[in-house]
């Protein structure tokens, strides 16, 4: 894994958008009833957000990371993957209560 191509690289990326995005449809359908919203298109625009942002991971890998040498380059995904899920759900979430509380 240390020494990946470029398009090793976003297909890692690509194949773990699949499972991230199922996760935040859970995650938002889930905020949306909490907030009882009648009009859904905050989490359409929320959702293609996050999926513009998503795509960074994979530019950043290929643009920073990929140059760097040792362990850090090799645990980078893992982490701001799961990262990056963990604000995204907390974020989603975090609106619902927003929206509940106004």
């Amino acid at each position: 894994m240390s020494h990946r191509n470029w398009y090793e690289i976003i297909l890692w990326w690509e194949l773990r958008r699949i499972p991230y995005n199922l996760i935040m449809y859970f995650a938002g359908l889930l905020s949306f009833y909490i907030s009882y919203v009648s009009i859904p298109l905050i989490y359409v625009l929320m959702g293609l957000a996050f999926n513009i942002v998503y795509t960074f991971g994979w530019i950043f890998e290929l643009l920073i990371i990929r140059k760097e040498d040792g362990e850090n380059r090799i645990k980078y995904p893992k982490y701001i993957f799961v990262g990056y899920l963990v604000l995204s759900v907390l974020f989603v979430f975090g609106v619902a209560f927003f929206l509940l509380i106004i």
